[in-house]
């Protein structure tokens, strides 16, 4: 009776402390899942600004005056500019 008994408490004692264990490594999980949503979200704002940024970038009249202004480019006379063709088969 008395080994029962010890034998008892002592997988008590062992079961609360996995309990334990198992709590905390849920909570440190946890943690990780909401950082990781943090950081996703973060990043898919950054994601959309690069897609708006890039979109406004890409307007042809922004490309163009960024030629013009900043490279020094003019659209060539009609004399220089050759027109070539590609024979089928």
């Amino acid at each position: 009776m008395r080994n029962t008994m010890l034998m008892l408490i002592v997988t008590l004692v062992i079961s609360g402390i996995a309990v334990v264990h198992v709590r905390h490594q849920h909570r440190l999980t946890f943690i990780a899942l909401k950082d990781a949503q943090q950081q996703r979200d973060h990043l898919n704002i950054e994601w959309r600004q690069l897609l708006l940024e890039e979109s406004t970038w890409s307007m042809h009249h922004l490309v163009e005056k960024n030629a013009r202004e900043k490279l020094g480019m003019t659209t060539p006379s009609p004399n220089h500019v050759s027109v070539l063709s590609r024979g089928l088969r």
